[in-house]
């Protein structure tokens, strides 16, 4: 303590032995010291606070993007989910369920051939087709059946339409493919003996 006091001492003394002229040179130098100081301090502040704000914002930006890529693969997953499940329970019979949807639309089908069943994509969904033909048949109709036929449990499409008309009698001849698909029953291993 009691250097401190003989340092203020000192100091007050050579303050004391300045002029007027110098003592306000010296209180502007000293000010000019403290406003520096000031600035520095309040810059670095500055910079550092931007610095945190604009971290910040990057990292809100992705927090934003995950919680997109989150919410589109959840919904993926459903619509996949619901698909596999639709491919699961799809268990029509092509013959059966033309014949019906052909009977409700007032359509007669000539000439239907099945086209047994293939793997499509990595063999795991099995595709089951079947050949169309139809003679002198109305467009409304046969537009009329192929909705329905869309429209039924499961998943069945209507993979192939070609149309031919026959503008004498306003009908048309028609030849389509309708498809059914369903996942491919897992084989149970063998019992080894």
């Amino acid at each position: 303590m009691n250097t401190f006091r003989q340092l203020f001492t000192d100091l007050r003394t050579r303050w004391e032995q300045l002029s007027g002229r110098e003592q306000r040179l010296l209180m502007a130098a000293g000010g000019a010291v403290i406003a520096f100081a000031l600035f520095v301090t309040l810059f670095t502040f500055t910079t550092t606070a931007a610095g945190y704000r604009s971290r910040t914002q990057t990292k809100l930006a992705k927090l934003q993007e995950v919680q997109q890529l989150a919410a589109s693969y959840n919904e993926a997953t459903s619509a996949r989910n619901s698909i596999e499940q639709q491919l699961s329970s799809n268990d029509v019979s092509l013959l059966t369920y033309i014949s019906d949807k052909a009977t409700a639309a007032g359509l007669e089908v000539p000439n239907m051939t099945p086209k047994g069943e293939v793997g499509i994509g990595d063999g795991k969904i099995m595709e089951s087709s079947m050949e169309l033909t139809f003679t002198d048949v109305d467009l409304r109709k046969l537009t009329e059946f192929l909705k329905s036929v869309e429209s039924g449990p499961g998943i069945v499409k209507v993979k192939y339409l070609r149309l031919e008309p026959r503008p004498a009698s306003d009908t048309l001849t028609a030849w389509t493919t309708v498809s059914t698909y369903k996942l491919k029953q897992s084989q149970a291993p063998s019992a080894q003996q």
